[in-house]
């Protein structure tokens, strides 16, 4: 019978043991540094919301460390501490946009999310919560119950990464969200690939069939802007807007701009002939 070595596996465990101290040493720290991203309307220009994205002291991607505590089992922790740092800074949007808050399905069903949230006093009706389609749901009808318990109070759901996960246009159909988020991937190439154009169409289309509204992700020139725009997509997000920033000295000032008009005030509205893109 072969040997096997014991090396490989002393060297997982060594690279286990680290992780687990860093998420542990995460969890200790309290509530983690939150960037925002604005959301903004393409017919008024006018910033709509915001996306929190949580931000690790040491630089390393987020989805490094969530893959991290999943590896130690410490996946739902780590999201719930995830999720509360960004509902602290509720406060800091403006009255009149939505914080938009990342959750897994899991989190939704099992990391007792619903009872914290059913505790605190909260402008229910200003949180939309994305669940990824990265994350493969088995059980449609709990997350779907949980979703219910959480609308009752106001909160909006949208569907995170639409045309990259596993589903797509079933896991929309699943759990009929607010909002439909187009991903990156579709956004890319858009304009020179007629097949891009004719799917997110059809997503606009289904949005418009139960009642969504469609935000793009990704926004990275303004080409695709301005193609979204004629596409029907409502709202955009992207570097071409703006980059998530952790410094709340960008966020205070980003309502009174008008994104794709900035002769214009938020107030004024927008002209209907052209889209004027950024620079």
């Amino acid at each position: 019978m072969r040997r096997i070595s014991a090396a490989p596996l002393a060297a997982t465990e060594l690279v286990d043991h680290l992780a687990e101290r860093r998420v542990d040493a995460a969890l200790a720290a309290g509530p983690l540094p939150i960037a925002l991203q604005p959301i903004v309307d393409l017919g008024s220009g006018r910033m709509v919301g915001v996306e929190a994205l949580a931000r690790f002291t040491d630089g390393r991607a987020p989805e490094a460390w969530f893959i991290d505590a999943r590896t130690t089992r410490r996946g739902l922790e780590l999201e719930r501490l995830a999720f509360d740092s960004a509902v602290r800074l509720l406060p800091d949007v403006s009255d009149d946009c939505y914080l938009s808050i990342n959750a897994t399905p899991r989190l939704l069903t099992e990391g007792e999310l619903l009872d914290e949230l059913a505790g605190r006093l909260l402008p229910y009706q200003r949180i939309v919560i994305e669940i990824t389609e990265h994350a493969r749901v088995c059980d449609y009808a709990t997350l779907r119950a949980s979703l219910s318990e959480l609308r009752g109070r106001g909160v909006r759901i949208a569907v995170d990464d639409t045309g990259a996960g596993f589903a797509s246009f079933s896991h929309v159909l699943e759990l009929r969200p607010d909002i439909i988020k187009i991903d990156r991937s579709l956004v890319t190439t858009l304009t020179a690939d007629p097949a891009r154009r004719a799917l997110i169409t059809a997503l606009v289309l289904l949005a418009l069939e139960i009642g969504a509204s469609v935000t793009a992700e990704g926004v990275e020139s303004p080409q695709e802007l301005e193609t979204l725009a004629a596409l029907g997509v409502d709202a955009a997000q992207g570097y071409l807007i703006a980059k998530p920033t952790t410094d709340n000295s960008h966020w205070f000032s980003w309502p009174e701009r008008n994104w794709l008009y900035p002769e214009q005030s938020v107030n004024q509205g927008a002209p209907k002939a052209t889209l004027l893109t950024l620079p």
